[in-house]
């Protein structure tokens, strides 16, 4: 698990994103698909603030979500329901605790609504 989350070094939709899952594990319904983290990102679009990210792809998601992942701010796990191809579905967890994540983006202005949102459920 990383002790420093650096928002700088993140793509705006790796940082909402991120902030999805965050969304998903305060409201205990980690681990999450990808659809449901694209759901609650798109669902907040309105939270970004002076930055418009348009059409937010499922392939953009699963991008930031392999990305997050491989910087060890998600663990992943495959449950149990299988795709329609056969494959078992990725699902995705935080690997670092709520706080630490709406601590580390709470200065960011981009995504501070998003932070407040969260923030004001998870008190």
């Amino acid at each position: 698990m990383p002790d420093d989350l650096d928002p700088a070094s993140m793509t705006l939709i790796q940082r909402f994103v991120l902030l999805g899952v965050t969304h998903l594990a305060e409201r205990e319904e980690c681990p999450a698909h990808s659809a449901d983290v694209r759901r609650v990102c798109t669902e907040r679009l309105e939270d970004l603030d002076g930055d418009v990210l348009g059409n937010l792809s499922e392939p953009d998601v699963i991008r930031a979500l392999n990305r997050l992942e491989a910087d060890g701010l998600l663990e992943p796990a495959t449950v149990e329901d299988a795709s329609p191809v056969g494959k078992g579905r990725p699902t995705y967890s935080l690997n670092v605790e709520v706080e630490t994540v709406l601590d580390a983006f709470q200065d960011d202005e981009r995504v501070a609504h998003f932070v407040d949102r969260i923030r004001t459920r998870h008190a």
